[in-house]
């Protein structure tokens, strides 16, 4: 391992020199962050197919004005498929409307599932091993303690 102790309580890490302990930490964080770079390329295209770019006619009351390749490719998929009650789903932004449809609530959930991608990487598979490599290049006092509950 390339890490080692330097003077005045610093750390020297991959070529970066007196190192705080939280430099470390961030440096570390950067680096296994990167390692699963290939995870946001599905985040990204499910956010995207949720964008509403293609053009629609306009519908009565407040619709948007398009609609989203997700929700296309959802309704006719679950064409025949509906729910026994309504459920809300959300349109747009800070707007809801209900549907029995499953199609249209797949369509409509594809960019949030997209951006819920990014936070599972972040505060599971990246946190994890963040914590495991800064417990084992810091010291005992400066180590991080996290509990499961």
């Amino acid at each position: 391992m390339d890490t080692t102790e330097t003077l005045n309580g610093t750390y020297f890490y991959h070529g970066h020199a007196n190192v705080s302990a939280q430099e470390l930490f961030w440096l570390i964080f950067a680096e296994a962050f990167a390692e699963h770079e290939g995870l946001a390329i599905e985040a990204s295209a499910m956010i995207i197919a949720g964008w509403p770019i293609l053009p629609k006619p306009k519908g009565l009351g407040g619709s948007t004005s398009g609609t989203s390749v997700a929700s296309k490719l959802s309704r006719r998929i679950f064409k025949d498929m509906r729910f026994v009650e309504p459920v809300e789903t959300p349109v747009g932004f800070m707007k809801t409307r209900m549907t029995k449809s499953v199609g249209a609530a797949v369509g409509r959930y594809a960019p949030y599932v997209g951006g819920t991608i990014p936070a599972m990487i972040i505060f599971g598979i990246v946190a994890r091993k963040t914590r495991n490599k800064y417990n084992l290049i810091a010291r005992p006092k400066d180590r991080i303690e996290w509990t499961y509950f």
